[in-house]
């Protein structure tokens, strides 16, 4: 078994998924919208100087237990949100999955093309159960899970922030190996 990930460009269906880097700095600060700020903690006080953070150090961080990679549609050629894995738990094969998208990407089922695309990815290096966790009131994201083919499994109270840090109850969903 892997017990880490590489760096990687992977195709999915009309996908390119591919590492984030200084390059998407722009294209970062205009995919985050309010939609994105209503449920991702890390988008609260969202600066330019965040977004470089991001782009140059943390979206290419901790490789051993993480993978995060740009969503880019062909119509733009640019980063338009972001797919990955993470928490990975090698010993137990457990690691989770995560996505955002900005306006102009949402509506088209990229999410769906990504997430697939990164447990695929995943799969193929030793993992056997994907997690996605959506928040209660964020029904697109279930959404989401569910075309991508994960099974719902119940409600966690007070789960995750929201931002503002408010805890919020999550909806959890799982996607094992021979599943996809």
């Amino acid at each position: 078994m892997t017990t880490a990930f590489a760096p990687v460009t992977l195709r999915a269906g009309r996908l390119t998924l591919r590492p984030i880097d200084a390059g998407d700095v722009d294209a970062y600060l205009t995919a985050v919208d309010d939609e994105v700020r209503r449920w991702m903690p890390w988008s609260e006080d969202f600066t330019r100087e965040k977004a470089v953070r991001w782009c140059t150090e943390e979206a290419s961080g901790d490789l051993s237990r993480a993978l995060n990679l740009a969503i880019v549609p062909p119509e733009t050629g640019r980063l338009e949100g972001a797919v990955g894995i993470g928490r990975a738990d090698w010993d137990t094969g457990v690691a989770e999955t995560g996505y955002w998208l900005g306006p102009a990407a949402r509506g088209r089922g990229y999410a769906t093309e990504a997430v697939r695309a990164v447990a695929r990815h995943a799969f193929g290096l030793g993992l056997t159960r994907i997690e996605l966790l959506a928040a209660v009131g964020n029904v697109a994201s279930q959404r989401v899970a569910e075309r991508a083919g994960f099974t719902r499994e119940g409600v966690l109270r007070e789960a995750r922030p929201l931002p503002g840090g408010k805890m919020a109850d999550m909806v959890r969903f799982r996607l094992l190996e021979g599943e996809l």
